[in-house]
């Protein structure tokens, strides 16, 4: 892979540990304040509704400079929302709205430019060396960030109040502001010369890339409500922000071998295979909602998740970034189609979530929620539908960009680099 391609992956990593300390935990603090679910449901439809819009701005921004500076535009919102935070104390958990507007600006900055960098940072045959190493070194920040925050939440709150989430507040605007630093090693060329919304429908008028996009809007009900939901209810049922840390530790070292492991076998021949049996497992693991929920049954759902989500959002990535390089060989609409698929999957995020909310605010109970995951815990088996009825006739060769071919790492590395395999959409917040 090419350098820039490693710095990206350094500052995912930086990423992966603010994240970790705090993004989990921000859940579970509008909870310990407010004492609703409809909170919680209120900040994370907000989050999904501006990063859509925000990907359309960094789509602007990327074409008239370069992606580098969507990434330090979302790398210094996400410090500014810590900062919020930390100024605005117990406050800021009367403000679900704003504060999901917040983040959701900050993240559909940093994550349209990584997924444009990504894509143009690499090329067919790379990518799954390239979100192996992504998926690895955020299970790593994941196994090491949630303990340090638990602990840190648990030890400063036996002298009350919530100085605890303060700590880990702060932190996490620290790192955020050494990855927007980190972030000028990164200076790729203009994403394009336009931003032509009828490149986007053009496009969606094949089947193979149409059927794709309606996948991920299937996925995104499950995504958007799975990626604050499991952490939330471990945390309703145990009370202590210290078993959670514990739980994400264990998790993630159980995701840091999945990707390895997955990311070893998983070719891109082999992908609809892989994605089938991921899907299936995933709805088998759902179906433990259906018993009492309790912490051992959190537990049991989040370790069978972190071993099979692998099997399906690895091939999902690569037939997704496959697609783009086929729309595109030269890159020039790149960022076109990036959003198109933000703006497909957020959709289904919101959706979702609005499902969410509906439901809490006419009983309020973990058990109707349980409920309700074991029915969005099976809707990935339509993605799955979607990408093998869409599926064209084989590709003969993806078209590679100008300017990226006859590099002898380029030839020789994938087959090395395959070993890791990365982590993404669910897993940028943790389930």
């Amino acid at each position: 892979m090419r350098k820039q391609a490693w710095w990206l992956i350094g500052i995912s990593g930086v990423f992966g540990l603010a994240v970790g300390l705090s993004n989990t935990f921000v859940n579970v603090y509008l909870w310990k304040v407010d004492r609703t679910y409809a909170a919680i449901g209120w900040y994370n439809l907000a989050v999904y509704t501006l990063l859509p819009i925000t990907f359309v701005a960094a789509g602007q921004l990327s074409i008239r400079w370069h992606a580098g500076w969507p990434l330090r535009i979302g790398l210094a919102l996400h410090a500014l929302f810590y900062a919020v935070a930390l100024a605005g104390g117990t406050q800021v958990a009367s403000w679900p709205v704003l504060l999901g507007a917040l983040m959701g600006t900050a993240g559909g900055f940093y994550w349209f430019a990584f997924n444009l960098l990504g894509l143009t940072l690499t090329r067919h045959g790379e990518r799954e060396a390239f979100y192996g190493y992504h998926g690895v070194v955020t299970a790593a920040a994941g196994m090491i960030a949630p303990p340090v925050a638990g602990w840190l939440i648990t030890a400063e709150d036996r002298l009350g109040g919530l100085a605890g989430y303060h700590v880990i507040f702060a932190l996490s605007l620290g790192m955020f502001a050494l990855a927007a630093f980190l972030s000028f090693q990164i200076r790729p060329e203009p994403a394009a010369a336009r931003f032509a919304w009828e490149v986007a429908a053009g496009a969606l008028a094949r089947r193979p890339w149409r059927m794709v996009m309606a996948g991920c809007l299937i996925y995104g009900l499950r995504e958007g409500v799975f990626l604050f939901l499991i952490g939330l209810l471990l945390y309703v049922t145990t009370g202590s922000e210290a078993r959670l840390g514990r739980f994400l530790l264990l998790q993630n070292g159980l995701m840091f071998a999945a990707f390895y492991a997955f990311g070893r076998l998983i070719k891109p021949h082999r992908r609809l295979g892989f994605m089938g049996v991921g899907a299936a497992a995933m709805a088998a693991a759902a179906l433990l909602f259906q018993l009492p929920v309790t912490p051992a049954v959190m537990v049991a759902y989040g370790c069978i998740l972190a071993v099979v989500l692998p099997m399906f959002i690895i091939p999902l990535q690569g037939m997704v970034a496959d697609g783009m390089d086929r729309l595109c060989p030269t890159g020039r609409d790149a960022a076109v189609h990036i959003v198109v698929r933000e703006a497909f999957q957020n959709a289904g995020r919101v959706l979702g979530i609005a499902l969410f909310l509906m439901m809490v605010s006419t009983r309020p109970h973990a058990r109707i929620i349980a409920q309700l995951a074991t029915g969005l815990g099976f809707v990935q088996l339509g993605t799955w539908v979607m990408v093998w009825a869409g599926r064209g006739k084989k590709a003969e060769t993806t078209p590679r960009r100008p300017g990226r071919a006859g590099s002898n790492a380029m030839g020789s590395e994938p087959a090395a680099a395959g070993r890791l395999r990365g982590r993404h959409a669910e897993l940028r917040h943790r389930p």
